[in-house]
């Protein structure tokens, strides 16, 4: 993107030096026309072709002759033509160097975020990911090439990076290093290989959910490093199934996952290093008592523990799976982290 850019620059360039060129000439052959036409001085013979050519009034020093009317008659058109010349320029550079300011205010933005989701590819699949990102009111930045989705994205306040993301220089506009997560959801299996392997690279501990297209680039999308891989044709096509089979089971995922239609969810509540202790089970934690939550899991390095029993031990790094209403998942997850 920043070769057209500069392109862009050196074409407003020339435009600009066109106007102060053309205004250098009109001036030029005013006053070395008067002055040879009616025998001005040179300070005189300027003094006139500025009035007459900036519509400041037209004042003689002396007689005129009907050469020197025409040459008036011809400033003041030059004048006119100059005025709409220069005007359409100025305006043509403002309207380009827009997006141009837009892009640098939103990157100042960008620079103060840590803790983020860098989104790559807002097309289709990538606009439905914003708009559950945008629900969950976690902050993000999307990156994406097609000027006009992001000239889209930008009208509606959204943080975003014209740009290559498998390039490691737009991840790091994008703070790779600050980012919570990465979701690598661009058109090709080819490009999000990449883009997993090159924020792999920045960040060796957020989480990386890449798309894949073909089932056979998920090994290669994990031995880059990616945490999960989604197929969205397979997941499509089971969701059309489960939808037929088991109607009522797609009814209750659709509520467990947090659908907009619904406020009531699954969450998974991380136990910090602060909450270790010897009675730290979901009795003590309240979770059924005081937040009205299902405890439906605990995870463990990659295992489930599901259905845990009231007196189930909670260890450091345990990811406790409970459902409930939105706001009460919130507030669980607001008490541990301050208890």
């Amino acid at each position: 993107m920043q070769p057209k850019r500069n392109t862009t620059g050196r074409q407003q360039w020339r435009e600009l030096l066109a106007v102060g060129l053309w205004i250098i000439l009109v001036l030029t052959c005013g006053t070395l026309g008067y002055a040879l036409i009616e025998g001005w001085s040179l300070l005189d013979a300027l003094f006139i072709t500025v009035l007459t050519v900036s519509f400041g009034g037209f004042r003689e020093v002396g007689e005129i002759s009907a050469p020197g009317q025409v040459l008036t008659i011809a400033l003041i058109v030059a004048g006119v033509a100059s005025f709409f010349f220069a005007g359409g320029v100025f305006a043509r550079t403002l309207i380009k160097n827009m997006p141009i300011r837009e892009a640098k205010r939103m990157q100042k933005s960008i620079d103060k975020l840590s803790g983020h989701i860098i989104l790559c590819g807002c097309g289709r699949l990538g606009a439905i990911v914003r708009a559950e990102l945008s629900l969950s009111q976690r902050n993000s930045v999307v990156i994406e090439r097609d000027e006009d989705t992001i000239a889209n994205l930008r009208e509606d306040k959204v943080l975003s990076i014209c740009g290559d993301a498998t390039d490691e220089e737009t991840l790091k506009l994008a703070g790779i290093e600050r980012a919570a997560g990465v979701i690598a959801a661009v058109g090709t299996d080819a490009d999000n290989v990449f883009i997993t392997l090159t924020a792999r690279r920045k960040n060796r501990t957020c989480p990386i959910v890449a798309r894949a297209e073909d089932p056979r680039t998920e090994p290669k999308l994990m031995a880059v490093g990616a945490t999960s891989v989604v197929t969205p044709y397979q997941l499509g096509g089971h969701r059309l199934a489960q939808a037929f089979l088991r109607p009522g089971a797609v009814d209750l995922a659709d509520l467990a996952l947090g659908s907009i239609r619904h406020e009531v969810l699954i969450e998974e509540v991380v136990i910090p290093a602060s909450e270790v202790s010897q009675n730290r089970t979901l009795r003590t934690l309240e979770v059924s008592a005081r937040f009205g939550l299902i405890a439906i899991a605990v995870r463990n390095e990659g295992q489930l523990r599901f259905n845990p029993r009231a007196e189930e031990q909670l260890e450091e790094g345990d990811a406790l799976m409970v459902m409930g209403h939105r706001v009460d998942v919130d507030a669980f997850a607001h008490a541990i982290k301050q208890s």
